[in-house]
Parts: C-alpha cells; structure tokens; sequence
C-alpha cells in the first residue's frame, strides 16, 4: 500500500519550482520548495520519519492546514498551495539550505537528513514553528481521534527557481 501512496504522492520533478511551472502555474522569480506533511516518531534519543511521507489527507484537512500556515506566516513572505496531491511553499527569497528527500529518511534517524548551509539555523526556526502550529491544531485533533498519523511536522525540499 505505501508504495501506491508514493507514487501518487511523489513528485517526479526533483526541482520544486520547474514542477509548479510546469503544472501551469507561474512560478515568477520566487524559491519553490515541496512541503510534504509528515509525522516524525519520537525515539530514544532521536527523530525518526514515519512512512507514508508525504501523509495523504483529505480535501477539508489540505484547506483547513494550508489556511492556517498562510494566515500565520504571510508576514514573512510565505505562501503555501497544494496542487496535484502535493503542497509547494513559496518563499520571496533562497534560504540558502541543502535539502533532502523524504524518501531517503523514512524509519532513519532524521538528523543526518536536515536541512544543512548558511540558512540550517534559521530553518530550524521556522519548522520548529511549524510543528508547534501543527500541535492542537483542529485537523490534528480529528485524525488522533480516528486513529490517524497526525501532521506534526512539514518536510521541505526540493528548492529551486
């Protein structure tokens, strides 16, 4: 069964913002990344990524999550859409990271699979803003109830202009 979520979950596109312009979208002079929806398991003394990565979810659960992240980082110039059972992230400028596949980390120790460069700390920041917007939030909640993997972070890779 995962292996039928990754691929209709999966881009083929490595290039973040070749696949939104290709999707017949205008992808402009903005940084493109994937933001794939994840639940990290907590282990010993580390993180690990659960399989499925990307999760799937559900029409209501895609709106109510991606409001939510517009509404909350549309300060800093972030902007989130899902297009074609992917969510793409468009920053106003390069955050200066190396990123990793989602694929590559499933059931492994998350912290050689960072995101790594000038940027590393600042991300940080951000997705660790991320997980605690994600922690009681209202989609989470029902898919705890449900006995569903809850979205506790986001994986972003797959940068480019």
């Amino acid at each position: 069964m995962f292996a039928f979520l990754k691929k209709l979950f999966s881009p083929s596109i490595p290039n973040a913002a070749l696949a939104w312009q290709q999707a017949g979208n205008e992808a402009g002079s903005a940084y493109w990344l994937y933001a794939a929806p994840v639940h990290l398991v907590l282990q010993r003394d580390s993180l690990s990524l659960a399989e499925p990565a990307p999760l799937p979810l559900e029409s209501d659960e895609i709106n109510a999550l991606t409001n939510t992240l517009n509404k909350y980082f549309e300060a800093d110039g972030m902007r989130f859409y899902w297009h074609e059972n992917l969510w793409f992230l468009r920053l106003e400028k390069n955050p200066d990271i190396q990123t990793t596949a989602p694929q590559a980390a499933i059931n492994k120790d998350i912290g050689t699979f960072m995101p790594t460069g000038e940027g590393a700390i600042k991300w940080t920041h951000f997705t660790n803003e991320i997980q605690m917007l994600l922690f009681e939030h209202p989609v989470n909640l029902a898919r705890e109830a449900k006995r569903l993997l809850i979205i506790n972070s986001l994986w972003c890779y797959g940068g480019g202009q």
